[in-house]
């Protein structure tokens, strides 16, 4: 059983740890551009609207294009994990830039209707839980210290590149 532990926190660690520096080196590139988007007009009315559906369409909303995104991140991992790196890669980012476009914005907007949700609240505040504490522990590995010098290194040379 402690081998078992010891691998599952090994693969959760690295699993935690690329999925954190995917979110830190995309979501800078990708910010501006959903500034951008939220000013227009088209968003705006979009943003309005979500607000103002009842709670379960939001969820509906919510869930349609996590079914279709998620996976493909989950593919993307496959890939990379049997010898096909670049195409993993290229999947990952690509489904990472279109979650941040269209899943983390129905949630922004539809956050307070989706929180009137009794077990969709447990459910995120159990997620969320989770998260911060493998996190926390992720960051107190050797690993992750190496990654984020490594992230770091690589913001700045984009800095750089665009400078």
């Amino acid at each position: 059983m402690p081998v078992l532990r010891a691998i599952v926190r090994f693969v959760v660690t690295i699993a935690v740890v690329i999925y954190t520096l995917l979110d830190e080196l995309v979501f800078p590139l990708v910010r501006p551009l959903l500034n951008w988007l939220g000013e227009l007009r088209l968003f705006q009315r979009l943003g309005v609207l979500i607000a103002s559906l009842p709670p379960y369409l939001v969820l509906l909303l919510l869930a349609v294009p996590f079914v279709v995104i998620e996976p493909a991140k989950v593919y993307a991992l496959y890939l990379g994990a049997t010898g096909h790196v670049v195409e993993g890669i290229i999947l990952l980012l690509v489904a990472q830039v279109v979650s941040l476009l269209t899943c983390e914005r129905i949630y922004h907007v539809g956050h307070a209707k989706l929180m009137q949700i009794g077990w969709f609240k447990r459910l995120m505040d159990w997620i969320f839980a989770l998260r911060d504490k493998a996190l926390a522990w992720a960051k107190s590995t050797a690993l992750w210290r190496w990654a984020a010098s490594l992230a770091k290194s690589v913001r700045a040379w984009v800095r750089q590149l665009f400078a």
